[in-house]
């Protein structure tokens, strides 16, 4: 219960003293009721509000308004420069990949370009030197040919001077002459023997440096080293492929060093095997060529050669992998 103050009694307003003017009245008096009336309903509400809370300023409808129109303009603000950040940066994206393309294009085109010249120059060069092993051919056989025209012009100079040199000896030698003559005679023969040991070492050196210069192959042979080669078709024994080489002036193969044993292997067809000129027929583990050298080189497969069978195996064979096999000489085999 809220107590009034002493001078509001019954909805009265009380004169404070004789200060107060006449002037007042009434009206003065309902006036100060009023607002001691209004502070005393300010006090009773206060009165009503529960300990502790706080007091909490009202906001008009329009600022709240205003704000949020703010924000909203704020929010528009951030997703249009967040738009266009991204379109700038696509924008830029999209130029280097761009320029990464074109710079790929040209790599490719330098690279297409280069190994066009390149192949062209490869060209050129093959034609060139083509034509310049054709000319050195051509001059090894004029060589050839000048080499062998002067043996056979040396071996006939030969024949004829020796002859007629004999000739004259012998009829010196018929006639009763002094022994000056005699002495003559004796000197005469010397530088016979002198001439003919001469002309015999020109002819061989002729005929070495025809072999130097020119090793001509015949058709179906193959060049090495400055010796040819045959690879047989068919199969003989190793006696008959001993026989038919020598029917071409030729013999059977004789490795002498690495190389040649690659060659004969890289011209030989799998899953076939070809005789060499090698065997020890003539006595058990002396393996000898057929020129009479004993076996120097060698390469043998593993665990051969090892003689099995009921008459033994005394003849060489060459597998395509370049190693050797003895084999019973019976078999037919290819040769070369």
């Amino acid at each position: 219960m809220t107590h009034l103050p002493h001078h509001i009694k019954s909805g009265r307003c009380q004169k404070e003293g004789p200060e107060m003017s006449q002037g007042d009245g009434a009206l003065g008096t309902y006036e100060k009721w009023d607002s001691t009336e209004t502070m005393e309903l300010e006090k009773r509400e206060q009165g009503r509000a529960p300990k502790g809370a706080l007091a909490i300023p009202s906001i008009p409808a329009s600022s709240l308004e205003r704000a949020i129109m703010l924000l909203y303009i704020l929010l528009a603000l951030t997703i249009v420069i967040f738009m266009a950040l991204t379109i700038v940066n696509i924008q830029r994206v999209s130029a280097m990949w761009e320029v990464l393309e074109e710079a790929r294009m040209r790599s490719e085109n330098s690279h297409t370009t280069a190994w066009h010249n390149l192949s062209e120059v490869q060209h050129t060069l093959d034609k060139q030197l083509s034509g310049e092993l054709q000319a050195i051919h051509s001059q090894f056989l004029n060589v050839s040919r000048e080499v062998e025209n002067m043996g056979w012009k040396v071996t006939q100079c030969k024949a004829e001077c020796g002859k007629e040199l004999s000739n004259r000896l012998q009829a010196l030698e018929e006639k009763d002459v002094l022994e000056p003559v005699q002495r003559q005679l004796a000197e005469m023969k010397q530088e016979q023997s002198r001439t003919s040991a001469l002309l015999d070492t020109v002819l061989e050196e002729a005929r070495n440096l025809s072999g130097i210069l020119c090793t001509r192959c015949p058709d179906g042979w193959q060049q090495f080293a400055k010796t040819c080669y045959f690879f047989s078709s068919s199969t003989k024994s190793w006696q008959a492929a001993k026989e038919f080489c020598a029917t071409f002036d030729a013999h059977m193969p004789i490795v002498n060093t690495e190389q040649e044993n690659k060659f004969l292997a890289n011209h030989i067809m799998e899953n076939r095997v070809f005789w060499l000129g090698l065997s020890d027929m003539h006595k058990e583990g002396d393996w000898q060529w057929v020129n009479g050298n004993s076996l120097s080189l060698s390469f043998w497969n593993s665990g051969e050669p090892n003689n099995v069978g009921d008459h033994g195996e005394d003849c060489a064979t060459i597998f395509p992998n370049g190693r050797w096999n003895d084999v019973s000489c019976s078999n037919a085999e290819a040769w070369i």
